[in-house]
């Protein structure tokens, strides 16, 4: 019970109280500067921009032909990284911080990795819409990605857009300028784009982001990364929609958290024979998604949508054909059949992704709000596993 109580005050630590902005513990404040913004990650103009904390997870329901570094993605803990952001009224531009205490860098070898960094912003966003699946978008919420890695000549750099799990595609979203640098142990990664990019435009004062690095000393890369959830940037000068703003802040004011000991019991009783969460990991990995660390990648809103309505966000099976069925025979080829246990979604016969996950559309509020606040503690200083970051 003492375990319970202090999950449950990390998860209500960054609610608002009476009064308060429910959404300021995930909002960076983008300052305003004078023009131009420049692409220099060591540039006067981050001294002063506020910084916002954002706890990392490992991505752990991705899993490379690699068990090393599978291995090593499973055995990490949680990081963090300080985003700041400054805009000059025509670019964006956003700072992204972290440690690392080996530069990283990829050249001609194949078995070299460089350390990497990326920000996600949503396609399409505003009220009335529900955000991305945050693992590089989904089916009908596609992301826009800015992508660099560190190599032996500077900084690799690409846009692209995805909507899933290795859909990544080349993209030109308005000319970003992107710039990394290591040093003291701690990389300095910046994305510069056009706030008006044909492509993409930046709309009101709300702008949803996530941001993810690589560890290349840890062999990783593609999908083996440490993920944020979706956070906000707030545009200096613009009006905010209080629709949108209401609809992002489910879950982060204290009447909309539930029960933590009730939430834990149903979590384990409907949740654990598939998903692997919390201290009962019954599941076969590979199942279904991990939910080790959800409650650092999740929105509230998210989870709760997921229970709801696990259709409306069908998060795409990374490799279906991974697993494979040997109790069947295999083709012309030798091949075996994939192990359908271990596809995520199937397609209707329109096209439409479908969840194999059943819909819990009856269930009682109470106990929804019950599963979304112990869901949201795992990864709130923790990992789902108990082992500290």
């Amino acid at each position: 019970m003492r375990a319970l109580v202090a999950a449950l005050l990390l998860v209500l630590a960054p609610a608002a109280r009476a009064g308060e902005d429910p959404l300021a513990s995930e909002t960076v404040a983008v300052k305003a500067v004078p023009a131009p913004v420049p692409a220099d990650p060591a540039a006067a103009i981050w001294k002063d921009a506020p910084g916002l904390s954002v706890p990392l997870a490992p991505q752990r329901s991705i899993r490379l032909h690699d068990r090393k570094a599978n291995e090593a993605l499973a055995a990490a803990g949680l990081r963090s990284a300080t985003v700041r952001a400054v805009t000059d009224g025509k670019d964006l531009a956003v700072l992204v911080e972290w440690d690392d205490p080996t530069e990283d860098r990829a050249g001609d070898e194949i078995d070299v990795f460089g350390d990497a960094a990326a920000l996600e912003i949503p396609l399409r966003y505003g009220a009335g819409r529900r955000l991305p699946y945050v693992g590089m978008g989904d089916d009908e919420m596609p992301v826009a990605l800015y992508l660099q890695r560190a190599g032996t000549s500077g900084s690799l750099a690409r846009e692209a857009v995805a909507k899933g799990f290795g859909s990544t595609t080349r993209a030109d979203l308005g000319g970003a300028r992107l710039a990394m640098s290591h040093g003291q142990g701690r990389w300095r990664a910046v994305f510069v784009r056009p706030l008006a990019a044909p492509a993409h435009a930046l709309e009101g004062g709300l702008v949803p982001f996530a941001v993810a690095v690589w560890d290349g000393a840890g062999a990783e890369r593609g999908g083996n990364k440490a993920l944020s959830g979706w956070k906000l940037l707030r545009l200096p000068g613009r009006p905010v929609d209080a629709a949108y703003a209401a609809e992002l802040a489910w879950g982060r004011r204290p009447e909309d958290q539930g029960d933590l000991a009730r939430g834990k019991q149903l979590v384990g009783s409907m949740c654990a024979a598939c998903h692997l969460a919390g201290d009962r990991r019954i599941a076969r990995p590979g199942i279904a998604p991990d939910l080790s660390a959800i409650g650092a990648i999740s929105t509230p809103a998210y989870l709760r949508d997921s229970i709801r309505a696990p259709g409306a966000v069908v998060v795409p099976s990374p490799n279906p054909q991974q697993h494979q069925d040997r109790a069947k025979p295999p083709d012309a080829n030798g091949a075996y059949p994939r192990a359908e246990a271990f596809v995520w979604s199937r397609r209707d016969a329109s096209g439409k992704l479908v969840s194999k996950m059943p819909a819990y559309a009856s269930l009682p509020e109470a106990d929804v709000k019950a599963m979304v606040t112990y869901l949201m503690t795992l990864g709130a200083g923790q990992d789902g596993a108990g082992r500290k970051p």
